[in-house]
């Protein structure tokens, strides 16, 4: 065993796996493994040329890579998005109660799901509290709506 090349393979997986902090996407700490793999190897007296080093190298990273990173991803949480999901949809067309009074250009209030929500009249409509109003559309965070 070449000490050299031993501390150079363990201070290399070493700082492989210590980057994965600064480089995210869970890639660096399985080649820090091939790296400690070939230091292990090397440790062990089953391999000493520089060929046989970086051959170890290599497939051991692409094999932790392959193998363990969708095993470690499925245990970490991420930002997926789910698809053809439109919140508006589920809400447009409900009819819903006014609860403060909404004028022509002016802004009132409604109830939708259990809470208040800031709304105006589509066509600046003059919708009384109390009665009822179908939602149109939205506009950031106010709803539009149209009385019924």
């Amino acid at each position: 065993m070449d000490g050299i090349a031993f501390i150079i393979w363990l201070g290399l997986g070493f700082f492989f796996i210590a980057t994965e902090f600064l480089v995210p996407g869970l890639v660096m700490v399985f080649v820090g493994l091939g790296a400690l793999t070939v230091a292990l190897t090397m440790y062990l007296g089953y391999i000493d040329s520089l060929i046989q080093q970086f051959l170890i190298f290599f497939i051991s990273s692409i094999i932790y890579l392959i193998s363990l990173r969708f095993l470690v991803l499925s245990f970490v949480p991420t930002n997926r998005r789910k698809e053809n999901i439109d919140e508006d949809e589920e809400v447009i067309g409900k009819i819903v109660e006014i609860i403060s009074d909404i004028n022509s250009d002016e802004f009132g209030r409604i109830e939708h799901s259990g809470s208040s929500w800031k709304a105006r009249s589509e066509g600046g409509q003059t919708i009384l509290k109390g009665e009822q109003a179908k939602i149109v559309g939205r506009d950031n965070i106010t709803w539009i709506v149209k009385k019924i």
